[in-house]
């Protein structure tokens, strides 16, 4: 298994946010517990654009394809700092039927080479408390709880 990481041409791009919207706006449908006016679709078109507002050409942001055996299995988003010597994963994405079969770890392997390679040494990122898969890979490669965000439901 050899994972590549393709950085996106800005055509791909366009494909990618389209889709990143509709997947970002269920993960806050399902995740983000107040009252609000906007929809979930619009508010995950708004703090995207937000975060990538010059595109693929947005400073400091990096796309990838995950690549295995010439077929597209993924995405990731990272941000880099480099004065800070830190990296922010904005997502690991791998398509359905390559999930469960150890690419995650692959990647996150082959993430940490890359950010090594920028001279990169704090790597974070956010998990929602309810994605215990992600959260179990995270804490098998040595990912330590930095924080934590606690809810409780008045009635």
């Amino acid at each position: 298994m050899e994972i590549l990481l393709k950085p996106m041409s800005k055509e791909e791009f366009t494909q990618y946010f389209e889709n990143k919207v509709v997947r970002y706006a269920e993960v806050l449908s399902q995740n983000v517990h107040e009252e609000v006016n906007e929809q979930p679709i619009s508010k995950a078109h708004r703090l995207l654009h937000n975060l990538l507002s010059k595109g693929i050409e947005t400073p400091d942001h990096y796309l990838f394809h995950i690549v295995n055996d010439d077929q597209t299995i993924g995405y990731v988003w990272i941000k880099v700092e480099k004065e800070k010597k830190s990296a922010f994963l904005y997502e690991i994405y791998l398509f359905e039927q390559f999930r469960g079969m150890g690419f995650g770890t692959k990647v996150m392997t082959t993430m940490e080479e890359w950010i090594l390679q920028q001279g990169i040494t704090y790597f974070k990122l956010h998990v929602f408390g309810s994605n215990t898969g992600a959260r179990k890979l995270y804490e098998e490669l040595g990912f330590e709880i930095a924080g934590i965000n606690m809810i409780k439901m008045i009635n």
